[in-house]
């Protein structure tokens, strides 16, 4: 929970999952939309960095998962910022859970929910909606290697032909 005016807010246990949807793959970089039911509408990116940055904001906004420690950075602003963010406003939902039903990607549909950031960086799961698998990661590291290899295993699949 997290503060505002006296008053406790609490988050959504689902405020966390992002449904990422790949639509393209160039020079090795993704690129699509990824969705949050407490986002207005889907979000684009044009790299893993991106994404990335985009989730950790959502996180930063929601002030959930609690960070295990301030970022470091280069900007006098960013380096007098309180530990913690207090959230302003209360979490207001914008889209139903329905969206991870409907909506897919392209190439390739992740579903990704950060339990933890810990550690400098996120521990949770992912799964693969197309082959509705899904792994835990110990790292944000772990979880795009995750995100790759079922992209490169897509691709190495034959299509198959029609009859």
């Amino acid at each position: 929970m997290a503060g505002t005016g006296g008053k406790a807010l609490i988050i959504p246990n689902g405020a966390t999952r992002v449904l990422i949807c790949v639509d393209a793959l160039r020079d090795e970089e993704l690129g699509g939309r990824w969705y949050n039911p407490y986002q207005p509408q889907a979000v684009r990116f044009e790299s893993v960095l991106q994404l990335l940055g985009g989730m950790e904001e959502l996180y930063d906004d929601l002030s959930f998962p609690q960070p295990a420690f301030c970022c470091r950075s280069w900007r006098q602003e960013e380096r007098g910022r309180d530990r913690y963010r207090k959230r302003q406003k209360e979490v207001k939902r914008y889209m139903s859970d329905e969206i991870f039903k409907e909506k897919r990607g392209e190439k390739a549909t992740f579903v990704v929910q950060v339990q933890f950031r810990q550690n400098a960086t996120w521990q949770g799961t992912v799964t693969w909606a197309e082959k509705n698998e899904t792994r835990h990661f110990r790292s944000t590291l772990e979880l795009i290697r995750l995100m790759d290899e079922s992209l490169s295993m897509d691709q190495d699949t034959p299509a198959q032909a029609a009859p």
